[in-house]
């Protein structure tokens, strides 16, 4: 090598002196690589740099800048309880209770020399209650226990207050966060309409429902629904779970029903009665007989039922299907017969006479009044011997049998009297009596003297 770079200087030259150059460049380079870093040098920052926050919910804010470790205080101590130290950037704060809104203003430093920074929130109050209760319905199978059966819907219950006091007529949204279910959203009675997002008004005890169903091919899960106070934003979630399917067979309960009319020669007509679906895998399909009314054709969850309305129509023997989601078939039969009631007597008239009023003159004088309705058996009865009644069939016959006629009062014995004088005379048919008023006209003897004043008719 020497030899060589001898033989060569100029190359020998250049080599050395890069050698030099490179010593000198790299003793340079070390020295700037090991300095440490300038401590707190980057500027503190915390975000949301504004923020709404709610009594007893939690908040999460992101702290960045400066050494990484901090000294977080607040200026409201009951409101938003200071944190103290915080090693790293998540900062997670619980607002106290509060009954109004208010401000509380957020400071932040580190460990270094980086500039304090501050931010000011709202912490607003609590509306919406910790408990929200989801209450199954009663018809589902008892297997599912607490949790709402596949297929099956609950009540989710909510009550709103502030202070102490329920809030009323407060719009409160219900949102499908996880799970296998949804809300329904449509009005009881009407078919069935389901979506993810729902609301609600709050009754005067504060307290704001809905129904939710859960979808029939739910698997076992816990499911997590959202509750919102629209006028304040107040958000509160709640967890239910959520049982499959039970693997009872497809069953149909009552599976006879047997329609009668209620009144007579006729089949029932606006009568119902309910069938309860279970078991088997809903959603069920039933049959539309043509003899009866079936509604609602489609049952979506184990436990549900339909009803069946008889509509006039006779029919001895009606079957009406129930197909489950697996195809499985059940089958419930209905029949309408005639009524056995026999129709009833007809009512008979009442009882009457054909006049009220007789007047008779003269011996020869007869007076005939017809006699119908009632039972048709008729008989009748004077009041005073001077009168006699015969009854035949339904005529009566009213005649006279003395001049003298009643007594007046007052008249000198043997005299001659022309006052008239009234002898009622009664009919009845056994059950209702009716009175004819039979009045004695003409001159007749007064009872008394020589004996001669009866005056009786031949």
């Amino acid at each position: 090598m020497i030899a060589s770079f001898a033989a060569r200087p100029g190359l020998f030259a250049r080599f050395f002196f890069a050698l030099a150059a490179l010593a000198f460049l790299s003793s340079c380079g070390s020295g700037a690589v090991s300095g440490p870093p300038a401590v707190g040098s980057a500027t503190l920052a915390i975000s949301p740099a504004n923020a709404t926050l709610f009594a007893e919910s939690p908040f999460t804010f992101l702290v960045t800048g400066g050494t990484g470790v901090y000294l977080v205080t607040t200026s409201n101590q009951v409101a938003l309880p200071a944190v103290g130290t915080l090693t790293g950037n998540t900062l997670i704060v619980i607002p106290g209770p509060v009954s109004v809104d208010t401000p509380v203003t957020i400071e932040v430093r580190d460990t270094g020399i980086a500039t304090p920074i501050s931010t000011t929130v709202t912490v607003k109050p609590r509306t919406v209650s910790n408990a929200v209760t989801v209450i199954p319905s009663a018809s589902q199978s008892a297997a599912c226990g607490t949790s709402v059966c596949a297929g099956g819907d609950a009540e989710v219950r909510v009550q709103l207050q502030q202070t102490g006091l329920p809030l009323a007529n407060r719009a409160v949204r219900f949102d499908v966060v996880s799970g296998e279910f949804r809300l329904i959203t449509s009005a009881p009675g009407a078919t069935e309409v389901l979506s993810i997002s729902g609301t609600a008004t709050s009754d005067q005890s504060g307290v704001a429902s809905i129904r939710v169903r859960v979808l029939p091919d739910a698997l076992s899960q816990t499911a997590l629904l959202q509750v919102t106070d629209i006028s304040s934003g107040f958000t509160q979630r709640a967890s239910f779970s959520i049982a499959p399917s039970s693997n009872a067979p497809l069953n149909a309960q009552p599976s006879t029903i047997t329609f009668q009319g209620v009144t007579a020669n006729t089949c029932a007509s606006g009568i119902s009665a309910d069938v309860i679906v279970f078991g088997g895998r809903p959603p069920y399909q039933i049959s539309q007989p043509g003899s009866f009314a079936v509604s609602p054709t489609i049952v979506p969850s184990s436990g549900g039922r339909f009803t069946i309305t008889a509509i006039g129509q006779c029919s001895a023997s009606s079957a009406i299907a129930i197909v489950d989601a697996n195809g499985a078939t059940v089958g419930v039969t209905a029949s309408n017969t005639l009524s056995d009631v026999t129709p009833a007597d007809p009512v008979d008239p009442p009882f009457t006479v054909s006049t009220r009023s007789v007047v008779l003159a003269t011996c020869n004088t007869i007076g005939n009044i017809a006699l119908t309705g009632g039972s048709g058996t008729y008989f009748g009865a004077s009041g005073n011997s001077a009168v006699t009644v015969t009854v035949t069939g339904s005529v009566a016959s009213i005649f006279r049998t003395s001049l003298s006629g009643p007594i007046p009062p007052a008249t000198t014995p043997g005299a001659t009297d022309t006052t008239p004088a009234t002898v009622v005379v009664t009919f009845s048919d056994g059950q209702t009596g009716q009175n004819v008023n039979v009045s004695l006209t003409g001159s007749r003897a007064v009872p008394g003297g020589d004996g001669t004043g009866l005056g009786r008719c031949p």
